[in-house]
């Protein structure tokens, strides 16, 4: 391994050490105990100053060694540029030789690149297995609420003609006309299933680009806000700073929010003073919108099932609200959160990703 002055390079990082220790540890010996590859580059003489017992052993599965530039050719072939810009941290994920690589890029004060890698191949696999699990029960629930929400209208309609047919003869006109309005009833409801089948389906392909979440918001707001009024429903938005932009797909995530704001709304109805605020905050890499109502609440088990598909605390619901919700805010790596306290309301966090200008 091409490994030279690693103790001095280091050196300036040594702790100091504790009380009635006789050995001074320093990070460079503290790195060659991680499970994570570490490596780190001195890209002005082209060499690899340290890499550690982890680095050499994902190197080799891939086929490499701690050369310098025989890793930075694998890493251009992978589209990796061994020279990340300053104060910036870059993750790659990469295939080799069937094995999954995730590296980390960033560059140390004095100019010399740090490279991480971790081989999550395992990871992965176990993964894909709980996510195959996860998706075969999601699938029952899935079947199971279709065969019921189409099952007892199509039930219905039978009935519903059988009767009619045999009593044409019999029933007046008005008779006539108020069995053909149930069936056209039913109809209706299963029109608005296969509709929300159809939303679960929509955007397929997330395209997500950086929106200043102040003008999305405000365009939200203008079209919500006459709905609510009708409804003699309060709202109160706390807006954010001008700046904050946020990676996003502004279709997906205003039905997202539209849905969210729906149930707030449902929520609400019958409340002496039926409020929604939303209110926004950065944390760390997420800028979080908070919508929050004073509405009926829920209980903790009814918390619990809010993202079983077709689960419904709603008379005329179907369960496929919260679902395509989380669908579209997983695929723009967004997060949903729910909390809720029976007769005092719920709250609704969404985690937006910022963009890198915001970090």
């Amino acid at each position: 391994m091409n490994q030279t002055n690693t103790e001095s390079t280091f050196s300036r990082h040594c702790l100091s050490p504790s009380a009635g220790s006789s050995d001074a540890w320093c990070f460079a010996r503290i790195l060659d105990r991680l499970d994570d590859g570490v490596i780190v580059a001195d890209n002005s003489h082209r060499t690899i100053i340290f890499c550690n017992d982890a680095a050499d052993e994902i190197l080799r599965t891939l086929g490499l060694s701690s050369d310098y530039d025989l890793l930075t050719r694998f890493l251009d072939k992978k589209n990796i540029i061994f020279n990340p810009p300053p104060q910036q941290r870059q993750s790659h994920s990469v295939i080799h030789n069937n094995r999954i690589i995730e590296f980390s890029l960033h560059a140390l004060p004095d100019g010399s690149i740090c490279l991480q890698a971790r081989d999550t191949t395992e990871k992965k696999r176990l993964e894909s297995i709980a996510q195959t699990v996860n998706t075969m029960d999601n699938l029952g629930f899935i079947f199971s609420g279709i065969r019921h929400e189409i099952g007892n209208p199509l039930n219905s309609i039978k009935m519903t003609n059988s009767v009619l047919q045999k009593n044409l003869d019999r029933f007046s006109r008005e008779d006539i006309s108020r069995y053909i309005d149930r069936t056209a009833s039913e109809v209706t409801r299963m029109e608005y299933l296969l509709k929300s089948l159809k939303n679960f389906s929509m955007f397929e392909k997330i395209d997500c680009n950086a929106h200043l979440l102040n003008d999305f918001l405000t365009t939200l707001l203008d079209l919500i806000k006459p709905d609510l009024a009708r409804k003699n429903i309060n709202i109160n938005c706390e807006l954010p700073p001008d700046n904050i932009q946020v990676n996003i797909d502004p279709r997906a995530l205003h039905q997202a929010m539209l849905n969210i704001i729906s149930n707030a709304a449902d929520a609400v109805s019958g409340q002496a003073e039926p409020t929604i605020d939303i209110s926004t905050f950065i944390h760390g890499r997420l800028a979080w919108v908070i919508i929050e109502d004073n509405g009926c609440g829920m209980s903790d088990e009814q918390v619990k099932m809010l993202f079983q598909p077709f689960y419904t605390n709603k008379v005329h619901g179907n369960g496929l609200g919260l679902v395509i919700t989380q669908k579209f805010l997983t695929m723009m790596r967004a997060s949903l959160d729910i909390s809720s306290q029976l007769n005092e309301g719920s709250i609704a966090r969404i985690g937006l990703p910022l963009t890198h200008t915001n970090e």
